[in-house]
């Protein structure tokens, strides 16, 4: 499923995981679980919006009830020193949530 911050501000659902993808340590793409499911989070033309920092993808969170945020990293350590094998799952690691950065 797709949704839009808008929609999100709308709807207050409640946000048990806020999933920031992150790739090459300079793209950040937001997944989130409610009620409903699974949702990646979109800009206006339906394209999955793209967060240059950690901060930026969890700003418009603000104020929105989110109970868990998490950072995915996913390594490409063994394919890069080319070793074969199965895919290694993602690192995952809690994170502050949106209403206790400083920012």
């Amino acid at each position: 499923m797709k949704v839009t911050i808008e929609q999100l501000n709308r709807e207050r659902p409640v946000i048990s995981e806020l999933r920031l993808k992150s790739f090459e340590c300079e793209h950040y793409l937001v997944q989130l679980t409610t009620e409903t499911g699974q949702s990646t989070l979109v800009d206006d033309t339906g394209r999955p919006q793209v967060f240059r920092s950690q901060l930026a993808a969890k700003i418009p969170f603000k104020g929105l009830r989110v109970e868990r945020a998490v950072l995915e990293h996913q390594s490409y350590y063994d394919e890069m020193i080319g070793l074969q094998g199965d895919k290694v799952e993602p690192l995952l690691v809690d994170i502050s949530l949106p209403d206790n950065d400083y920012s």
